[in-house]
């Protein structure tokens, strides 16, 4: 927003700059200007000019009626406009849009007249009016009477009539008149200390500024509006220099500041040819490929059509040697039957007996001939692997590969931090305290995702996909934002973030290493294709959802396969896709959730045995579950942005939507005082809810606990945030959201997907390597790693 801000400025000193230029005068007769190129920043838009050459640059016509100002006012846009102009284009009491920046501005009770007066027009016109000789009155428009006086508010220069008027007309009350003597005795000075009179109380002058409300006030403003011991205010002599010279400060500021941007937006240009290029050349590298994977198809596709043709042909041939010997024995069999048919009915018995031996001959031929063919196993058949296909094509095709962070040179001003600095480290008291104030605007109603090379993924954020199955298929990614249509919104937003909590690099974590490993991909006990759930029960076996592979597969803290269960279908005792699992401490029951299509719970005993299911017509999204101390099943939906609270029956006992507070939630815990923590990875923190969905508090966020795959509570009630942003990274707060501590692993994990925590300080991590990785995040006594 401030870069916009910067824009808009710009555009209006330009125009201020050369008020005779064709530009200058197009924009004028124009009621919509447009806005300029970001390119089109000079190095003297912003500078710092004499009081001559800027006095000379300011146009002292209104943008709308072109003609000289008449009670140049100023709306909140700071563009000014002759009040009578702003009277004519007003449509409604209540509020007027900018004639040339559209802006909506709200009007106090008095309407126009209620608006600021542009005092630097007013004055710029009396400087350059004093120095011909004998004005004209500009109150009358009569070209022959010579100007007497001239009145502050209207910025015109009147006549002995005009005068009388504005002495006794009561339009005019309040109206600063001053004799051009007076003004010639102060012409030196274009900034002499005028008086002006209290836009709320007319016949009474600025007399106080008003420490507290940072604004000039009157006497009666000071009784009624402002009263002392309540509000802080001195003589506005006494402090105007102070007050002005701090603008100015401000100013200087705003021109470092403007600096700065110009930088970023140099950057960002920058990276923006650039990102085009990459997007050429990854555009033209993906369809190459495409059409070599098609020439491979195509190659395969006709070697396999040779290879089901040359079959086809050599069992037509067969079978058509076979239907040709068989035709030749039937009509064998039918010669014989018509002469054994002839000599049964025209020959004796002794005629007959004598062709017996023949005859028994030819039968018994007749009766053992068997054609040498089994039908059955001769079918031809193309037997496809559909979902080896998709897998295959996933993991061979190719990925785009993006850099894990955009850095802009831009150094925001220091902002309110935190409480708890201690050393080079900062800790976070209530993590949430000043974080979850609306310093940072929301983005993302969608895909606003950040990644220049995402792919048509519904509203998925590029760090959060998953890789296959139907529909709520999400992966996660490398850390990256975007440059698209909210990134001069979310720019300043980010730069200002990174003052509230620190940088990655800037928090010093404890290295962590793995000293267990397991798995690798394929469809055999051991094996996974998408391990995208897991969890560890009370005998500290890691049950892990083997996704793709329907089905779900339990081994020992070693990493040794002791069984599995389930297999793909929708009955019974069968898995589709299950993405999620969870233990019942009490029992041993396994907790399974299934993604899209059936979106429903199954529970199995801790030997793999179906207990029941349900859930299918209630939930739609199921992200993360897991069960508190007295077995009620806590689920998250994602898109929805849904908690849903089931006893061990399927009876809902309670759900409740937390849209305004998630934005992606993709891992769930709760604690004995039934309060739900919900890792939410573009959010980049923990969300705390109760059990009646009332938001509570936040923990961690941008820069500490970046893009979150889960979230753990261990032994010591501590909360444990897991993230692979750069690093597989765990962070650890007091329920409270105080930081405890911080560790990273020494093996970078790009992608990962779900953690369980281990009794004996270990986590349980599923990557999307296609293995499972058991690391020691806390040394417990008596056991070493």
């Amino acid at each position: 927003m401030k870069l916009l801000i910067t824009i808009y400025f710009q555009s209006d000193v330009t125009h201020l700059s050369s008020p005779n230029s064709e530009q200058s005068r197009s924009r004028m007769a124009s009621p919509t200007p447009s806005l300029p190129d970001s390119t089109a920043f000079s190095s003297t838009s912003v500078s710092t000019l004499g009081d001559q050459s800027l006095e000379d640059s300011i146009s002292t016509k209104c943008f709308l009626c072109q003609d000289t100002y008449t009670i140049p006012k100023v709306l909140p846009c700071f563009h000014t406009f002759c009040q009578p102009c702003l009277e004519k284009i007003q449509e409604s009491p209540d509020n007027i849009k900018c004639p040339q920046c559209h802006q909506e501005c709200i009007l106090t009770g008095q309407g126009i007249g209620g608006l600021l007066s542009d005092y630097a027009i007013s004055n710029i016109l009396e400087s350059t009016a004093l120095e011909g000789n004998s004005p004209c009155c500009t109150g009358c428009k009569s070209k022959e009477s010579n100007a007497v006086a001239h009145c502050f508010d209207c910025a015109n220069f009147l006549c002995s009539n005009c005068v009388m008027a504005h002495q006794f007309m009561h339009c005019f009350e309040g109206h600063r008149v001053l004799t051009l003597s007076e003004l010639q005795n102060n012409k030196d000075d274009i900034k002499m200390e005028k008086p002006i009179n209290c836009t709320r109380h007319k016949n009474e002058l600025l007399k106080y500024f008003c420490q507290t409300c940072n604004i000039p006030i009157c006497k009666e403003c000071s009784v009624l509006d402002h009263p002392k011991g309540l509000h802080d205010f001195e003589y506005l002599k006494d402090v105007a220099s102070q007050q002005v010279e701090t603008i100015n400060h401000m100013i200087e500021n705003i021109r470092v500041k403007v600096t700065d941007l110009r930088n970023v937006l140099k950057t960002i240009e920058h990276s923006t040819s650039r990102l085009q290029m990459q997007y050429q050349r990854a555009e033209n590298e993906i369809k190459e490929t495409f059409q070599f994977y098609c020439s491979m198809l195509e190659e395969k596709k006709e070697e396999l059509l040779k290879e089901v043709d040359g079959v086809y042909n050599t069992r037509m041939m067969s079978l058509s040697i076979l239907g040709q010997e068989i035709q030749r024995n039937i009509e064998k069999i039918i010669q014989l039957m018509e002469f054994v048919d002839r000599i049964m009915k025209f020959s004796s018995n002794t005629e007959i007996l004598i062709f017996k031996q023949l005859l028994d001959s030819k039968f018994q031929g007749v009766l053992t001939y068997n054609p040498d063919i089994d039908v059955q196993d001769g079918d031809l058949e193309f037997v496809s692997n559909f979902q080896a296909i998709q897998i295959g094509v996933r993991n061979t095709f190719g990925y785009i590969r993006q850099s894990s962070e955009m850095t802009l040179s831009s150094k925001p001003q220091a902002i309110a931090r935190p409480n708890g600095v201690i050393g080079s480290e900062r800790t976070y008291h209530n993590g949430h305290s000043t974080y979850e104030s609306n310093i940072l605007s929301k983005r993302f109603s969608s895909a606003n995702s950040l990644s220049p090379f995402l792919t048509n993924l519904g509203d998925l954020n590029p760090y959060e996909k998953w890789s296959s199955a139907p529909n709520d298929n999400l992966q996660n990614g490398s850390d990256t934002y975007s440059l698209s249509s909210d990134q001069v919104t979310d720019l300043s937003s980010k730069l200002l973030s990174s003052t509230i909590y620190p940088l990655k690099s800037q928090i010093k974590r404890q290295k962590m290493i793995y000293h267990c490993k397991f798995g690798e991909f394929g469809v055999m006990e051991g094996q996974f294709t998408e391990p995208s759930g897991v969890a560890v029960n009370a005998q500290c076996d890691i049950i892990v959802a083997d996704t793709n592979n329907h089905r779900i597969q339990i081994f020992d803290i070693e990493g040794r396969f002791k069984f599995q269960f389930g297999e793909c279908g929708k009955r019974d005792g069968q898995l589709l896709y299950p993405n999620r699992v969870a233990v019942v401490k009490t029992s041993g029951d396994i907790i399974v959730t299934e993604r899209s299509p059936t979106h429903q719970i199954q529970i199995y005993n801790q030997y793999g045995q179906f207990v029941r299911k349900f859930g299918a017509n209630i939930l739609q999204h199921p992200r993360g579950v897991t069960v508190d101390s007295k077995g009620r099943i806590i689920v998250v939906e994602c898109k929805v942005m849904r908690v849903i609270i089931f006893d061990q029956l399927g009876n809902v006992l309670q759900k409740f939507g937390c849209s305004k507070h998630l934005e992606f939630p993709n891992g769930v815990v709760v604690n004995d005082k039934q309060e739900i923590f919900i890792s939410d990875n573009r959010a980049h923190c923990v969300k705390v809810f109760n059990y009646d969905g009332v938001f509570l508090r936040q923990i961690g966020g941008e820069g500490l606990t970046n893009y979150p795959i889960g979230v753990c509570i261990n032994q010591n009630d501590e909360i444990l945030v897991a993230d692979n942003h750069n690093n597989f990274n765990i962070t650890i707060f007091t329920q409270d959201g105080q930081l405890v501590n911080a560790l990273e692993s020494k093996v970078k994990h790009a992608q990962c997907f779900d953690v369980a925590l281990v009794e004996n300080g270990s986590v349980v991590l599923a990557s999307k390597d296609y293995r499972i990785y058991v690391y020691r995040y806390m040394q417990i006594p008596g056991i070493g790693i």
